[in-house]
């Protein structure tokens, strides 16, 4: 996971409001470096830093493997070249390039794993044995339970009526009532489901300590780019608010989950706990192929798997929705009239505004080289399935996520 993190944050090094939110962040960045604004200018410095470490020593050979694999970084992340345009200039073939940047990038994950277990030797040197702390503890048991992680998608509404078997004997001792709205449709990407079930009844007890005689209520809530599970306490009398381990350890589950755990007191008669997660916005595949049928074939393939498909039947008609519309993923068919498959990608990818956006060309004709070699990203041959175009698409159905990480 910690691998996946490192590649993740290295192709999006220039896009801060990722960077803030992302967990190498919480793991790199010094605390008191936490604004946000700092903190993903902090966690870039410490990428580049990571990157210049792996810059041969004065005397190495210009042609050497070890100056080939760091250029290979600087012109993949710093200068933000794909990888066909990396090949081009380092003069490699396909093979040897991927060899050398796997390399680099498992020496450059190895120094920033370093850098991250220093870190952590440091605090807990620097904490007495003795005394151990409650943030501490929680810290303890959310890399347990992190390490041990599985993720996948899980229904918040399922999981919800699952902890009722624990929270009702609990609110009945307790005298609070307890109101569940129905969480329709709302399910978190990439979490895994017993760190979820541990956040969230980590926040109902503590809910229902407050709520004592009152009433507790359990909803969903969609906020701005937000969404995910609001809990809150009334009428609880004159409980008092404590500093609890259960709320650090939720809170640290969140960070790990790429959500964040948002508490408001506003005194004895309103406590408020958020358990947010930014939300998942449809990624847009513009699909460019004269046969009106073979954009509602991918429409019916991608129903439910959060892609918004658009169709465009000419090149000047994806112009067009390009930009009004940038697409996440373009979808390319090569045999069009007016202008083919070939000449558009050529156009897209000399075209500044334009070559970052990922291609898959599609089509009945069996030039997958040439597709890779005038920038597309993948190949797929007509007739195309379900399982193929998913395939695909999956290295961008990345939603945000994390979690402490596995090796």
């Amino acid at each position: 996971m910690f691998a996946k993190w490192v590649r993740e944050a290295l192709n999006r090094l220039y896009d801060s409001p990722y960077l803030q939110m992302h967990p190498l962040a919480t793991l790199l960045v010094e605390e008191e470096a936490g604004a946000p604004l700092r903190r993903s200018q902090n966690l870039r410095r410490i990428l580049l830093e990571a990157i210049q470490a792996m810059r041969p020593e004065v005397g190495i050979p210009a042609q050497s493997p070890d100056w080939r694999a760091y250029r290979i970084l600087e012109l993949r992340y710093i200068e933000g070249l794909s990888p066909n345009e990396a090949m081009r200039r380092l003069a490699l073939g396909k093979s040897q390039f991927f060899r050398d940047q796997a390399r680099v990038l498992d020496a450059l994950i190895d120094v920033l794993w370093e850098r991250w277990q220093k870190s952590r030797q440091k605090v807990t040197s620097a904490a007495d044995a003795s005394s151990t702390t409650q943030e501490e503890l929680a810290h303890s048991e959310a890399e347990r339970l992190c390490a041990h992680a599985t993720w996948e998608t899980v229904d918040v509404a399922e999981l919800l009526k699952d902890l009722r078997a624990v929270v009702d004997p609990l609110a009945k001792a307790k005298a609070v009532s307890v109101h569940l709205t129905p969480l329709h449709h709302l399910t978190i990407v990439n979490a895994d489901r017993v760190m979820l079930r541990q956040a969230i009844l980590n926040v109902i007890t503590y809910a229902l300590d407050i709520a004592r005689g009152g009433c507790m209520d359990v909803s969903g809530f969609v906020d701005g780019r937000e969404t995910g599970i609001r809990v809150i306490a009334r009428g609880g009398g004159a409980t008092p608010r404590r500093r609890e381990v259960g709320l650090e350890i939720c809170r640290q589950l969140m960070t790990a989950m790429g959500g964040r755990l948002c508490l408001e007191d506003r005194g004895d008669d309103y406590w408020e706990a958020r358990l947010a997660w930014p939300a998942a916005m449809p990624r847009v595949l513009l699909v460019v192929d004269d046969n009106e049928g073979f954009v509602d074939l991918f429409r019916r393939y991608l129903a439910g798997h959060n892609w918004r498909v658009i169709g465009a039947t000419s090149s000047a008609e994806a112009r067009e929705i390009i930009a009004e519309t940038r697409p996440t993923v373009i979808a390319l068919d090569v045999m069009m009239p007016a202008e083919d498959g070939w000449e558009f990608l050529m156009a897209l990818k000399t075209n500044r505004e334009t070559k970052d956006i990922p291609v898959i060309v599609c089509s009945v004709l069996n030039e997958p080289q040439l597709a890779l070699t005038l920038g597309a990203v993948a190949y797929l041959a007509k007739p195309v399935t379900q399982q193929t175009l998913l395939r695909a698409l999956a290295p961008w159905n990345q939603a945000g996520a994390s979690l402490e990480p596995a090796r």
